[in-house]
């Protein structure tokens, strides 16, 4: 695959495509797809008739990316930040709290074990950590209530808490359906190539677009950044770690970054009122999903040097029930072209699984270690 890239650097990382006729949170698509270097751009639909929105994201120098648009982890940091966030102003409003200002900070470790070159590596969940501001005029113990209760039904919070069901994946070689080994087959219909749905690169919706959607802001961790090592006897670990906060309009703007030296931070906006002046936190944290597993898999690709060529993806991430909603397996509709021997395009699905850190953190349980404060004073 080739290393040049494709994004422009200075152009729109993320605009709206289309104005969806109502909001509805049932299910995210995600249509995905590798571009060059280690770039990849996605179309996130928020609900079967819902907005579209079109997303990208690239990796840092040392995962031999070109730093222009967001690591994939950082999605995660912002779709469970904005989802909390979500739940903390309806709770509060539910009580009628006087809630002004909410900061959320995010800190979550992943790890590594194995080989990536010999396929035995795998990726695992660690630890999370969450930091939770109030400010307004609201006591303690109705704080402490808020709180709480937007842990106990947030969706983005539930990700990272309580392991997903097992997700499900189709796989199409050269245009035709094959059975899935190693991960349970997707019992959908076929879905449309994206390549084939997608004929022409996604345009804004307008000339007066947004475009401040994702920004780079121009911060950058201390330090050189080092390559990411494809074979270690020892395991790995990672730390991503954002802030976000509430903004006068009512969005709410994360900051996020990879605790590492060279790392770029990276700005996302999202909006979870009706409006839907940007995309949601489960809009964002459902593509981070599709982005770091196609991350995987371009890795795998590029470091064995395979005859696979422009890798794609169309993601379903259903969220199901009524009160306290759960997220419902992944499902993942997996296309690639190539002149690689057949096995070894079935084995890539498995592998890129293996070793994407989103949906190790999907199958996963990691209670996250809360610390709240309201007006600047610790709650117990």
């Amino acid at each position: 695959m080739s290393n040049e890239p494709t994004l422009a650097p200075g152009a729109p990382l993320a605009f709206r495509v289309r104005a969806g006729a109502a909001r509805d949170h049932d299910t995210f698509k995600v249509e995905a797809r590798a571009l060059g270097a280690q770039q990849k751009e996605a179309l996130l639909t928020e609900g079967d008739d819902g907005d579209i929105w079109r997303l990208t994201a690239d990796e840092g120098p040392g995962m031999r990316g070109h730093d222009i648009a967001p690591f994939p982890l950082g999605y995660l940091i912002a779709g469970v930040t904005s989802d909390l966030y979500n739940r903390i102003r309806a709770v509060a409003a539910d009580l009628g709290a006087a809630v002004n200002n909410v900061e959320i900070s995010m800190s979550h470790r992943f790890g590594a074990t194995g080989s990536f070159i010999q396929s035995t590596a795998i990726s695992s969940s660690e630890a999370v950590e969450l930091r939770i501001a109030l400010s307004g005029d609201v006591d303690g113990p109705v704080a402490r209530t808020v709180i709480t209760e937007a842990l106990a039904t947030s969706l983005g919070v539930a990700f990272v808490r309580e392991p997903l069901p097992e997700s499900t994946f189709a796989l199409y070689l050269n245009g035709r359906r094959r059975i899935v080994v190693g991960r349970p087959n997707s019992g959908a219909p076929d879905v449309v190539d994206p390549l084939l749905a997608h004929r022409s690169s996604p345009r804004p919706e307008s000339a007066s677009s947004r475009v401040d959607l994702i920004e780079k802001p121009g911060a950058v961790e201390s330090g050189e950044t080092q390559p990411t090592p494809l074979v270690s006897a020892n395991k790995r670990f990672m730390t991503i770690t954002g802030t976000g906060r509430t903004l006068a309009n009512g969005e709410f703007l994360t900051e996020t970054w990879i605790n590492r030296p060279g790392m770029s931070h990276f700005l996302f906006r999202t909006d979870e009122s009706a409006s839907g002046a940007a995309p949601s936190g489960l809009g964002l944290l459902s593509t981070g999903i599709a982005f770091c597993y196609l991350t995987q898999l371009h890795r795998y690709i590029d470091a064995q040097k395979l005859e696979i060529h422009r890798p794609r993806l169309v993601q379903f991430t259903p969220f199901v029930g009524s009160g306290r909603r759960r997220a419902a397996a992944i499902d993942t509709h997996l296309f690639l072209n190539g002149e690689a021997p057949e096995d070894l395009h079935v084995r890539l699905l498995t592998i890129a699984a293996d070793t994407c850190f989103m949906h190790a953190a999907a199958a996963s349980s990691v209670a996250p270690d809360v610390a709240m404060t309201l007006n600047g004073e610790r709650l117990a």
